[in-house]
């Protein structure tokens, strides 16, 4: 497993259904963002190619450390649909201590994801 302490602000993908996915080096993860554990703020992350092409990659949140439990996945990166995300305003930075079970139905306000620099929202 490997460990990023206070990882910062991560990238977040808007989905089309509004969800929000993480974009960790150019692969896409989804959440229920169902929290767990004693201080609820631990997530666990799964690569979205997961039903399709049954990668195994995993990703677990606790606050805001990111432990990598597998990184392997079997297929390329998600590199276009993160850049057509990026041209469409859908990408936000945030830290994963701000997550809320919202963002798992509602993503983001438009007004947080519009604007000049849709990047530069924490």
């Amino acid at each position: 497993t490997q460990h990023v302490h206070n990882c910062g602000p991560q990238t977040f993908l808007i989905s089309r259904k509004g969800g929000t996915l993480l974009t960790i080096n150019n692969f896409v993860y989804r959440s229920n963002l169902k929290f767990y554990g004693k201080s609820n703020d631990i997530l666990y992350w799964e690569c979205v190619q997961n039903r399709s092409m049954k990668c195994r990659s995993r990703l677990k949140t606790i606050g805001d450390d990111l432990y990598v439990t597998n990184d392997v996945h079997n297929h390329m990166g998600d590199t276009k649909r993160i850049e057509a995300a990026k041209i469409a305003g859908m990408l936000i930075h945030k830290k994963l201590s701000s997550l809320t079970v919202a963002d798992r139905v509602h993503g983001w306000n438009r007004a947080e994801s519009s604007g000049s620099d849709p990047l530069a929202k924490v």
